[in-house]
């Protein structure tokens, strides 16, 4: 019997997939199961969806294996405490109000519909036509000298501006203070202190990429990492983690390592203490200690945005182009504040307008702005885009240009379970405009030891001409 083709084993088995979400959808809507039984089968099977691209992927070595493990733990986190028995009602919006606020059956089936088959859409590409899970591995050296000169220049400013971010903070009621008060924060580091932090960033993540020699390569990281520390400090978890991950799976890419489960459960349980170390001390309160499960039902809260731009669609959806278009402006730089302008804001207006004003938010998901957009049509066609977008990094990420572009944008893209979808353009954007900053330095610097080699070249050619023109005195005899 001959074994069956890879693209139609790979067809049938998404088929398989959406047949399972679609029989279980008509379950639901001709009531043959219950709320209950649909939290149990999207759990499980999200779960499933998450070893399945391990397995494929060899080892997780895809980005779309680090998409559908962040868009688990951001939105199903609730349905996961549910089922084991950590929550009671994980369909309730709890995030930014003071009592849980119920919501319709109907809705609730819709939010756990939007996210199974979200996944398998952007799943589907990926796997389709996977691709080799190589990374660009080329020689860049000559390029080095110029980035590692922009680095050690631009260090003393990327610190500082860190240090002015993290003292401000502390000093002003801690992390709310970078939304409640975020000109004043702006303006404790300096505009040209916080340009020439973006170029030392940017300039760091470069030189790792352009590194052949491991050695090399973990000095930049240590360094990138020690920077990081202070956005971490900061308050900035979410970057941080993101940043962490990002470099993670490069790193196995670069090795030809896999993601071992055993290794992930480790990482993610250490990360999860440090993030509830880094809440008490950005917010300056004691925080109680939660297991690392605990801290993945938390971070499921993300599960409320998604609900709640369904259950307010008719409310909202007046500005779902607009909450995509200042999703990538606020990518780029702080949008200003008002109605229609980002989901984040009116959600958390719409459930507690005095945790607004005090600088709580609800952030924002890629799959709430795609349904206020269009609904489902709108769901299914970004998630197919997130699919084959994630399926041209993997590719793309075997020339230095792709590498490039996967090390600055991967921690937005795999962020957009509660990020704006175009959030990441916005990244690519600013990341575009650094690489080119770092280019011309370092074509500078080419330049500019060109000419001294040159001018050294030329003054010792002379000095050796006039210790052979005879001008000086004959030796005596």
């Amino acid at each position: 019997m001959k074994p069956m083709r890879p693209a139609l084993g790979a067809a049938i088995e998404i088929a398989s997939l959406l047949t399972i979400i679609a029989v279980t959808a008509l379950l639901a809507v001709l009531g043959l199961v219950t709320l209950h039984a649909c939290v149990w089968i999207t759990v499980l099977f999200m779960l499933g969806l998450l070893l399945l691209a391990w397995k494929r992927f060899e080892g997780g070595r895809h980005p779309c294996f680090l998409f559908l493990g962040m868009l688990f733990i951001f939105q199903c986190g609730l349905p996961l405490g549910y089922v084991m028995g950590m929550i009671d009602n994980p369909m309730q919006i709890v995030v930014a109000t003071f009592t849980p606020i119920t919501v319709p059956i109907a809705a609730a089936e819709i939010t756990l519909l939007l996210i199974a088959l979200s996944a398998v859409l952007i799943y589907a590409p990926c796997r389709l036509q996977p691709g080799s899970p190589g990374f660009w591995a080329g020689d860049a050296r000559r390029w080095l000298p110029g980035v590692y000169a922009l680095l050690i220049l631009t260090l003393p400013f990327a610190l500082y501006k860190n240090v002015m971010y993290l003292s401000y903070i502390r000093a002003h009621g801690g992390y709310l203070a970078v939304y409640t008060d975020n000109a004043a924060v702006l303006a404790s580091a300096g505009f040209i202190a916080r340009t020439l932090s973006t170029i030392n960033d940017t300039a760091i993540l470069t030189a790792y990429i352009l590194e052949s020699r491991p050695g090399r390569r973990r000095m930049v990281l240590t360094l990138f990492f020690l920077l990081a520390s202070l956005d971490l400090l900061i308050g900035f978890r979410g970057k941080f983690f993101a940043e962490a991950i990002s470099l993670w799976f490069i790193h196995n890419l670069r090795t030809g390592r896999r993601f071992r489960l055993g290794q992930i459960a480790m990482v993610g349980a250490l990360a999860s203490m440090a993030a509830l170390m880094v809440a008490g001390f950005r917010e300056n309160r004691v925080t109680s200690l939660v297991s690392p499960l605990g801290v993945v039902v938390a971070q499921g809260v993300s599960m409320n945005v998604t609900e709640a731009a369904v259950v307010f669609h008719r409310e909202f959806a007046r500005f779902g182009w607009s909450y995509l278009w200042n999703g990538f402006l606020n990518g780029i730089t702080p949008v200003a504040q008002g109605p229609g302008k980002l989901w984040t804001w009116d959600l958390t207006v719409a459930l507690n307008r005095a945790a607004f004003e005090r600088g709580f938010g609800t952030a924002s998901a890629y799959l709430a702005e795609l349904y206020l957009f269009a609904g489902l049509p709108a769901v299914m066609l970004g998630s197919l885009g997130i699919g084959y977008g994630l399926r041209w990094l993997q590719r793309a990420s075997a020339r230095l240009s792709g590498a490039l572009v996967m090390v600055f944008i991967l921690p937005s893209v795999i962020y957009l379970p509660r990020l704006e979808l175009l959030a990441p353009f916005g990244a690519l954007l600013k990341a575009a405009v650094g690489l080119v900053i770092v280019a011309a330095f370092v074509v500078f610097y080419q330049a500019a030891c060109h000419l001294v080699r040159l001018a050294l070249t030329r003054r010792g050619g002379h000095d050796a001409l006039s210790g052979g023109s005879g001008d000086s005195p004959a030796p005596a005899r």
